[in-house]
């Protein structure tokens, strides 16, 4: 008779894969385990089994050459459908074993397992014993098995703990270089432009220029005076960001008119770097949201494809109305790889490309396009290919 599933086989199966432990080679650890439930119960088999969603297999055993088995002939997959620990003195004359074909083609007579659990709640396998011969386990026999199959369980959780942390660790190391590399970048950001308008305003104090000279220099000055604008309001945005208060007005707007007007504002630095910049979105798309908030997503994601897109790129944006209101911005550039699309939301992370370029910024723009879409209860979606392109996907609710 096949075992009935446990009571939460999803959650029980999830901690059975980050256990992480499924077809690893032999440890010294479980392999007493398996020898010492075979020598204090007497058997001449004994195991450390772990049942996986149609297998059962076997991290340690001793007296067999067995590596696993289909788990619909598991004894073990009736063991793990509680916190006891099971006995079957003849499986002959078991309702549930005896049409089991593993009792001939084995030899199995007397089964005894005890549950492997992990975080108190899910049994994901079993320290067993097998015997051909009919038996019944003593008080101490059966004390020892679950003992050995709760050491199972601590094994276990110390070989996720210890990945964990070296994960954490991993992850402490990278946010240390993001923060040294955002110290510099920033340092930069700041010196550059802070650097040009005080050369231009020592110029214009030093010497007296005639009209049309002072209001080149005062031009480049405004400009430099905008960039260092903008990287403040950056910063304070990533410090409400952190503090989870992002203040936002909503009401009733339309994304494709505020992806026109952003289209509009970026015009002039495609042309500049000619790249072409086409605005498809022909119907409005109602939505509700912050305009001030969705423009300013929207300007980072468009200077942001410009950047990264070569001359005689192409740019261009659409909007889905049916559903959830959708707006897709397309570029042709250079594109991101795989490996680092999963950090392009992180703050202060910049990509290769970013660094190859040299592209101008903290890497703290994606981070806020995120924050501010998922302050709407929104998504933004990316998707790209190495020397191919990028899409992004902003989805609001209706």
């Amino acid at each position: 008779m096949r075992a009935p599933l446990p009571p939460d086989e999803p959650g029980r199966l999830a901690a059975l894969h980050d256990a992480q432990v499924l077809d690893t080679g032999p440890e010294e650890d479980f392999d007493d385990i398996a020898l010492l439930a075979s020598q204090i119960c007497g058997t001449p088999v004994g195991l450390v089994s772990l049942v996986d969603r149609d297998r059962q297999w076997l991290k340690a055993k001793v007296g067999t050459e067995l590596v696993g088995m289909p788990r619909d002939l598991s004894f073990c997959a009736h063991t793990i459908t509680s916190h006891d620990l099971l006995e079957v003195p003849d499986a002959r004359q078991d309702d549930r074993f005896a049409d089991n074909p593993g009792i001939e083609s084995l030899g199995i007579r007397f089964y005894a397992g005890a549950p492997v659990v992990l975080d108190g709640t899910y049994a994901v396998g079993t320290v067993c014993v097998l015997d051909r011969e009919p038996r019944v386990l003593t008080t101490a026999q059966r004390r020892a098995l679950r003992s050995l199959a709760r050491h199972a369980s601590v094994q276990l959780e110390l070989r996720r703990y210890a990945r964990h942390a070296g994960e954490i660790a991993d992850r402490m190391r990278q946010v240390d270089r993001m923060k040294d590399t955002f110290l510099a970048t920033v340092s930069h950001e700041l010196r550059t432009p802070l650097s040009t308008i005080r050369g231009y305003l020592e110029m214009l104090l030093e010497d007296d220029f005639d009209a049309e000279t002072s209001r080149r220099f005062l031009s480049v000055m405004s400009r430099n005076s905008d960039r260092l604008l903008r990287l403040i309001d950056e910063l304070l945005m990533v410090a409400k960001m952190t503090e989870d208060r992002i203040q936002l007005d909503l009401a009733e707007v339309d994304l494709a008119d505020l992806a026109h007007q952003a289209v509009t504002a970026c015009r002039a630095l495609a042309e500049h770097r000619g790249v072409k910049l086409r605005d498809r979105t022909a119907h409005p798309v109602p939505a509700r949201g912050d305009a001030k908030r969705l423009a300013q997503v929207l300007n980072h994601l468009l200077v942001n494809a410009i950047k990264f897109t070569q001359p005689d790129g192409e740019i261009t944006v659409d909007s889905i109305a049916e559903g959830e209101p959708e707006l897709l911005i397309t570029d042709t550039g250079v594109g991101i790889a795989a490996e680092e699309l999963p950090h392009v939301f992180d703050r202060f992370y910049r990509c290769t490309a970013a660094e190859v370029m040299a592209a101008q910024g903290p890497g703290l723009g994606l981070a806020i396009v995120k924050s501010i879409v998922d302050a709407h209860h929104g998504s933004v979606h990316l998707e790209s290919e190495p020397g191919e392109g990028t899409s992004v996907r902003l989805t609001l609710p209706r």
